[in-house]
């Protein structure tokens, strides 16, 4: 996948940008430098969001997000639009990826996208009809995914300065195995395993014949699923309780020396209340949106297709309306006929114009008679006026179907929700250290260092536990395996082999990865560079850690580097992971010299950025590229160059070519 050009218009700092990100095959770095503010992590964000979408939550939102000089334009319209090429089944295809944001007739704000992949389009938004969005919907995240899907996209467009955070406690673990089973594949497997230990649980259920080894045999499944749970929730409990060690750890440090100040236990209080109450304020926003959509859900989507349906038919009916009533447009009634006609015939008598026998009476008659003549009759005359201002409303309703929108929300809900207790932990702790001293952190943040040892107990003893009912159950296979069954046979045989298949593939790459990261870590990992003996990774998957061992024998803790070689060693694992994974993304780097040293910068530039990807986009200041000497380091490897610059009295971003006002020597 490689980006080639991203348009912005009234987003943020942007009022209007179209900034071409093409790269020459030699040359992969495209370097965009900008002062402070002075929009690069808007641009960043900005090409995430036409990826994957803006999560505009309310119009408040949707305003903070526009950009301040199209406040005044007739048309209040966030745009993101990225081009990119990339290989799906082998074929290369272009997309031109659009998203549009506008505030619909209630001030919430709605979706628009449309992708045009080799001149198909796909196209959704609030006018589409529910049926047709969710189709077109899938289409264009099925297309999105098998470039770059949305989870993995944080692994390659990514701020430096928050990449150590993925080596903190326990979070590393778990955030480099879910990276190994997106990346290289291998998820698949652990769920094809899961799902056919379930699928043999419920076969063998049905083949045991006397009714007391089944109940047994039900029991054991049971107990052992209730293990699971009871696993899976002490492993939770266990990194929500290492999430809270690595947010107060700073302060519990200086807590232990003593110098906590009162500045920065307020700075952090206030800090960790905004964001409860943004979590709190997106949760009641979530649920007003909810009800709103439940309680409108005949008007916003059973009306509107009820509508589609029967469109002809209604426009029909308003059609012969119309025309009739143009048709009536010169009729007059009776006693307006008798009033007018009566003045005529005086006045033509008084002028001596016109016989005294003349009937008024008969005048009208006739002129009725004459309309009547010409007006055609009505087959709807039924249908009063209230009911036709009623379909003419119902085939001119437009509907907005949020479901997939709110279930979006949902979905990211949860994740700030369950970290929700973690923070009213950390408030209260640091809260109560202000009222009462240091020992309250202290013993609180020691307290759950033991319950996490006391967890660790807990799940080796559930694990033992589960393998024991592994062996009971595993007894009732082989009586069942005794009678032939082909069915379950299979099954039996589909669990260990998507294991394997998953393990296999991992061993296969292992000495791959292993090597290629030894290398790495001995030109970057300035800390230790040349005395990198080896990196091991464990065998199996599912129990999946990486280590490092010193040329002395000794293992290197991760938790103990400092935080240039934890950003050094996670970006070179990134960098093999890319190398070695199932996706060739381009790789988009934010404030790229993080908290890196005069050393660790000088072997980026020369061993890592260059050979990183086939695009690489790096947004940086002239303090993190210098001019002087960074940028003549990486200008051979450079295709394109720009310098952001932010216009304060117009609140607005523009871009101009080169950086800093150096011009690419091509």
């Amino acid at each position: 996948m490689l980006i080639q050009k991203i348009k912005i218009s009234n987003y943020k700092t942007y009022l209007s940008l179209d900034l071409d990100l093409t790269v020459d095959d030699d040359r992969p770095i495209i370097l965009i430098g900008g002062s402070n503010g002075g929009g690069k992590t808007t641009l960043f964000e900005a090409i995430s969001g036409a990826l994957y979408g803006l999560k505009i939550e309310n119009k408040e939102h949707f305003m903070e997000l526009l950009n301040q000089g199209a406040l005044n334009s007739t048309k209040q319209e966030i745009s993101l639009q990225v081009t990119f090429v990339g290989k799906v089944l082998g074929q290369l295809q272009k997309y031109i990826l659009k998203r549009t944001y506008i505030l619909n007739a209630q001030g919430k704000p709605v979706e628009s996208v449309s992708l045009n992949m080799n001149g198909n389009m796909y196209v959704y938004g609030t006018m589409t009809a529910p049926k047709d969005r969710v189709k077109a919907e899938q289409e264009i995240n099925k297309i999105i995914k098998a470039n770059l899907p949305q989870e993995l996209s944080q692994y390659f467009l990514f701020d430096a300065m928050q990449s150590s955070e993925l080596l903190k406690k326990n979070v590393f673990a778990q955030t480099i195995r879910d990276n190994f089973e997106n990346v290289l594949g291998f998820k698949k497997y652990i769920q094809l395993k899961r799902a056919a230990e379930k699928l043999q649980q419920e076969w063998a259920q049905q083949r045991l014949e006397a009714e007391k080894e089944a109940q047994e045999y039900n029991e054991l499944c049971a107990q052992k699923d209730k293990l699971n749970l009871e696993l899976e929730s002490c492993i939770a409990e266990q990194d929500a309780k290492y999430k809270y060690l690595s947010s107060v750890e700073e302060e519990y440090n200086r807590a232990k020396a003593g110098a906590q100040e009162a500045s920065a236990l307020n700075k952090k209080i206030l800090d960790i209340t905004a964001k409860i109450d943004d979590i709190i304020k997106r949760a009641a926003t979530y649920a007003e949106d909810l009800k709103g959509f439940v309680d409108n859900i005949e008007i916003n989507l059973f009306l509107p297709k009820l509508a589609s349906n029967m469109a002809q038919e209604i426009n029909n009916i308003l059609h012969v309306k119309e025309q009739l009533q143009k048709e009536n447009t010169g009729a007059y009634p009776i006693e307006t006929l008798k009033d007018v006609t009566s003045k005529i015939i005086t006045y033509l008598k008084d002028l001596s114009l016109c016989n005294e026998s003349v009937d008024e009476e008969q005048v009208v008659s006739h002129i009725v008679a004459i309309q009547n003549s010409t007006n055609r009759e009505d087959p709807f005359a039924y249908l009063d006026e209230a009911e036709i201002k009623a379909l003419t409303a119902l085939v001119n309703r437009t509907g907005t179907n949020q479901f997939i929108s709110l279930d979006r929300e949902r979905q990211e809900l949860e994740i700030q929700l369950s970290n929700l207790d973690n923070l009213h932990s950390q408030k209260q702790t640091l809260e109560q250290t202000k009222a009462g001293g240091n020992e309250y952190l202290i013993q609180n943040y020691e307290s759950a260092q033991r319950q996490i040892e006391k967890l660790k107990g807990q799940e080796a003893t559930l694990k033992a536990d589960i393998q024991k009912l592994e062996k009971r159950i595993h007894q009732y296979d082989v009586q069942i395996q005794q009678e032939p069954d082909v069915k379950f046979d299979t099954l039996v045989k589909l669990k260990p082999l998507f294991e394997k298949i998953a393990d296999s593939l991992l061993k296969k790459k292992k000495a791959q990865i292993e090597n290629e990261m030894q290398q790495q870590l001995n030109k970057l990992l300035i800390s230790y560079k040349g005395h990198v003996a080896r990196v091991e990774l464990s065998d199996s998957i599912e129990k999946f850690n990486i280590r490092l061992f010193h040329t002395a024998g000794n293992e290197i803790s991760l938790n103990q580097l400092n935080a240039a070689s934890k950003q050094i060693f996670i970006q070179v694992l990134l960098k093999v992971l890319r190398n070695l994974g199932d996706y060739n993304p381009p790789v988009m780097i934010d404030t790229v010299m993080g908290v890196l040293d005069n050393e660790s910068r000088d072997a980026l530039m020369e061993e890592y950025f260059p050979l990183l990807a086939e695009q690489t986009i790096l947004l940086c200041t002239t303090s993190e590229i210098r001019t002087d000497s960074d940028y003549v380091r990486l200008e051979p490897f450079i295709s394109k160059t720009y310098t952001l610059h932010r216009n304060v009295e117009e609140q607005n971003t523009t871009v101009e070519e080169g950086y800093f006002g150096i011009t690419l020597n091509q």
